[in-house]
């Protein structure tokens, strides 16, 4: 649970067998939303500090929010911040900096991610995609699968649970369809039983 006060949101999340710690809001749902893209394979929280140089010469040391580590091997140094923090924290010129003067060496790429990043309807299906893995069922997957190969054009997800006479553990399913690219929904919507689904396009 967050220890929240007027100043800070901080707390985390356990995912498995690991602990994820976040000092906002914003960086909470990232920790959500990386987890649950089959294109992270690694989530490394408060990674080791990096030191560089101001331009006067002065030391500099700063910690990434996290390091992701994609499926192709490259390595993401982020930061989460606010938007109204930018400006006072100089995070893009301490990442500029950071780039110039240690590079490849930590990351392959360096990204700054605010709330205009983090949608709530993208931290919602993570935690529900999240969640449905944890449920997994293989009999659960083939029988939606089956039954959403056969469907041509939207179908609305209820009807699909419906179809497939196993209630709850269908809708896990087709969760976890929708993650792995196999079902897509409509206009962006968030997942639920009154959202529309239908076979992703090749």
């Amino acid at each position: 649970m967050p220890l929240r006060s007027t100043a800070s949101f901080r707390g985390s999340v356990v995912i498995g067998n690991r602990e994820y710690v976040y000092e906002s809001k914003p960086e909470r749902g990232f920790i959500y939303i990386s987890l649950a893209s089959d294109l992270v394979v690694d989530y490394l929280d408060q990674p080791p500090s990096v030191t560089f140089r101001w331009p006067d010469g002065r030391k500099g040391e700063h910690t990434f929010d996290a390091l992701l580590t994609l499926r192709d091997a490259t390595r993401v140094a982020v930061d989460v911040k606010p938007k109204k923090k930018i400006t006072k924290t100089q995070i893009l010129e301490v990442q500029r900096l950071i780039k110039e003067q240690v590079g490849t060496a930590f990351a392959d790429i360096y990204l700054l991610r605010t709330e205009d990043h983090i949608h709530p309807d993208d931290v919602y299906d993570a935690q529900l995609l999240l969640r449905a893995r944890r449920l997994a069922c293989g009999a659960s997957d083939a029988l939606v699968a089956k039954i959403a190969s056969g469907l041509h054009g939207w179908c609305r997800l209820r009807d699909l649970v419906a179809a497939s006479g196993i209630g709850g553990a269908a809708f896990n399913a087709a969760v976890r369809l929708v993650g792995d690219g196999m079902l897509e929904v409509r206009d962006g919507a968030r997942v639920s039983y009154e959202c529309f689904v239908r076979r992703a396009r090749a």
